[in-house]
């Protein structure tokens, strides 16, 4: 389907939503709900410290989480998932990727509210106190004047490589010292931090591998070595080793699920906008594929949330539709790379 038509039918979608909850039930289900960097507010956006990715503000977050209350979801986190939901509630789990110092802004809501969140790690960028590559990229992309553009087209260009592959790319671009973290918006938590961070009881750390390695791109020892190693770094830090992870950019492979399963760690969570019913929390592979929303703060709150809650949906009842009525062959050819 052509780009402008998807989305035209997406914000049909969003503006039925509403309607759909007031005449259908809706499913109760698992979901979970994807954060990164968490902003103080609009102003400090624009100081260009960091890649805004999703946009969110304290304000933001504290809103979602208000709004999910009030529509009767309880909150939890991956020991109690593992230890089995009961199928007559609807449940939501926070998590926040990367391990960004400024993560603890979400601390003091989590408390009024008495609500889980579960923060994926990527252990190297706290052991070495190095600003993650993609804030690198945009900011000092900014700072040689390139549009947001050709800032994007450079990022795209820098995920179909490995770790190294990428800090080779952008000292050679940016300089040596780009890598060194500018403030407390862009920084990772240091070992100190993360270790006190992890002992809060809301807090639950997981796997997000040792450099933020989108997994395709490597060998499968290098996917046994960014998993592997970032349990037993982790370990070392906060005292167990992680039940979870998030792949980074959501992105697995079937040698990744093993890595997993040898490992002990029991739920795995990528990027794909759907909910989780219970059927997939009692399969071994499903829990470690979980679906995944993300929250965007160019948007309006309510219309996302909404839209992510309804059970009806004009664009996926269509992609099913054009699905079964492609060829075969034509639908293998095309496939996602991730099984």
């Amino acid at each position: 389907m052509k780009t402008a038509f998807r989305k035209a039918i997406h914000q049909l979608d969003v503006l039925l939503a509403p309607l759909v909850l007031a005449t259908l039930r809706e499913q109760n289900a698992f979901n979970t709900y994807l954060f990164h960097a968490l902003f103080k507010d609009r102003e400090e956006l624009k100081l260009h410290l960091c890649d805004p990715q999703q946009q969110v503000t304290v304000g933001m977050f504290r809103d979602f989480v208000i709004y999910h209350l009030e529509k009767g979801y309880t909150f939890v986190s991956v020991p109690d998932v593992l230890k089995g939901l009961e199928p007559d509630k609807k449940y939501l789990m926070i998590t926040f990727d990367d391990g960004y110092y400024n993560n603890h802004r979400a601390l003091p809501i989590l408390e009024e509210f008495q609500v889980p969140a579960t923060f994926f790690v990527s252990v190297n960028h706290v052991l070495q106190e190095k600003a993650f590559w993609w804030d690198v990229a945009y900011r000092e992309g900014k700072k040689a004047g390139k549009t947001d553009g050709e800032i994007l087209a450079e990022k795209n260009m820098l995920l179909s490589k490995t770790d190294d592959e990428v800090e080779r790319y952008l000292e050679a671009e940016y300089g040596e010292r780009a890598f060194q973290p500018v403030s407390d918006t862009d920084r990772p938590m240091t070992a100190d931090e993360l270790r006190k961070f992890s002992q809060h009881p809301l807090v639950h750390i997981g796997n997000h591998t040792c450099d933020h390695a989108v997994l395709p791109n490597y060998s499968e020892e290098g996917v046994e070595r960014q998993i592997v190693e970032a349990q037993v770094k982790l370990e070392r830090i906060i005292g167990y080793r992680p039940l979870s992870i998030a792949y980074p950019c959501g992105d697995y492979t079937n040698h990744t699920l093993e890595v997993c399963r040898r490992e002990g760690i029991a739920l795995g969570i990528t990027v794909h906008h759907a909910k989780n019913f219970y059927s997939s929390l009692h399969d071994r592979n499903s829990l470690l594929t979980l679906n995944r929303f993300t929250i965007w703060g160019t948007e309006e709150l309510k219309s996302q949330c909404d839209f992510y809650r309804s059970d009806y949906h004009i664009l996926e009842k269509m992609r099913n539709l054009y699905h079964r009525i492609r060829p075969q062959h034509q639908y293998q050819k095309n496939s996602q790379r991730i099984v």
